[in-house]
């Protein structure tokens, strides 16, 4: 599933009003924000302007960042039919909401549809040069999580690859976005890890590479597939690390310690190292990351759920504690449920988000049949 667009870095300087409704949503606190943010689209009216555009837009990325897509939907197309009418079909603007779009149709299946959406965005974004650099990053990051989705691996690794690389260049002001970058990387390259094969050829290019942002040429293959040893898939897991290490060391530079994505970079190290087998350090992380979700996110977040199922599923490995995976898993699977309430009826959305936490039941059923069978 794509999640929606990347969040957008605001250049805030001294003169800038206070936006209340940013402070709470860079505090990862989105349900607080989407009062202020219905209100400024109600105030900003029913004129055809780009003001418009932008109110209807931050609100549907508010929705869409609470998982809530059917909501957004109508909010991001208002934004598109406004800037195309105003600015034509090649503006960066249209672009952009052509991306968001390409994001909503993946969450609904239409792949086909989003695959063309993305590409498209991707296209007007690289002909507007340099001014539009931010926005094609996350463009291209949104069509390598549809390219991702479609089973297109390697096509998807190269965009990651190459937003990251931009937004590297890009120096200081676009750290946050450079973070995001190189967490999307690094959670794309476990999951390449955990497959079973590869598209002909690129072993060889990943293998003439010496670090995760180094240049990158695409070997041509002959076709078909070769299998994912476990020395291209260890190569790809330490890739892994050294991108979501790099993204923490940005966000806790930049947002702190106990900032939700500094626990979402820490999550998806853990992922990595849990890969690479060394459990003890993934557990430690997951720990980290999950006391900072529950400290800082609402009840019912889906990072909480993920949070409290990730360190749940690293401590089940170990039948001897199967009394505190049973624990965490009954907090991952109440949260879990506590999250549907986000959705305004059982939607596809709704039910998609449900089915995807069918391992939290699963495993808290397997931990209580663990310590019943205890002698």
């Amino acid at each position: 599933m794509v999640i929606a667009p990347a969040f957008a870095l605001l250049l805030v300087t001294q003169s800038a009003p206070p936006d209340p409704a940013r402070a709470l949503e860079d505090a990862g606190r989105y349900r607080e924000a989407e009062p202020i943010l219905r209100r400024a689209v109600r105030d900003a009216g029913a004129t055809a302007d780009d003001a418009v555009a932008d109110a209807a837009e931050r609100l549907a990325d508010n929705l869409a960042k609470q998982a809530r897509p059917r909501e957004a939907e109508p909010f991001y197309r208002r934004a598109f039919e406004i800037r195309l009418a105003r600015h034509g079909a090649a503006h960066p603007a249209v672009a952009r909401s052509l991306s968001q779009l390409a994001g909503l149709a993946a969450d609904a299946g239409r792949m086909a549809e989003a695959e063309a959406l993305s590409a498209r965005a991707v296209t007007i974004l690289t002909a507007a040069g340099p001014d539009a650099l931010l926005d094609l990053t996350r463009a291209q990051g949104n069509r390598a999580g549809i390219l991702a989705a479609m089973g297109r691996g390697e096509d998807a690794y190269a965009l990651y690859r190459e937003a990251a690389a931009t937004l590297q260049r890009l120096g200081p002001a676009a750290e946050l976005e450079f973070a995001v970058a190189l967490n999307n990387l690094g959670s794309h390259l476990v999951r390449m890890a955990g497959a079973t094969s590869v598209q002909a050829g690129f072993r060889r290019s990943f293998t003439l590479r010496q670090a995760v942002l180094s240049p990158f040429r695409p070997m041509p293959g002959a076709g078909g597939v070769e299998p994912l040893d476990a020395m291209l898939r260890r190569r790809l897991l330490f890739d892994a690390a050294m991108a979501l290490r790099m993204a923490l060391g940005v966000r806790v530079r930049l947002l702190g310690e106990m900032h939700p994505d500094t626990a979402n970079s820490l999550n998806g190290l853990a992922a990595a190292e849990r890969a690479l087998g060394r459990r003890e350090e993934a557990e430690r992380l997951y720990r980290r990351a999950l006391g900072i979700k529950m400290a800082m996110l609402p009840r019912g977040d889906r990072d909480r759920v993920i949070g409290a199922w990730s360190l749940a599923s690293v401590i089940a490995e170990d039948a001897m504690r199967a009394g505190e995976a049973r624990v965490l898993y009954r907090t991952a699977a109440a949260e879990a449920l506590a999250a549907q309430g986000r959705h305004a009826d059982y939607d596809r959305a709704a039910s998609a988000e449900l089915r995807s936490f069918a391992p939290i039941f699963t495993g808290q059923v397997r931990a209580a049949w663990t310590l019943a069978s205890r002698p």
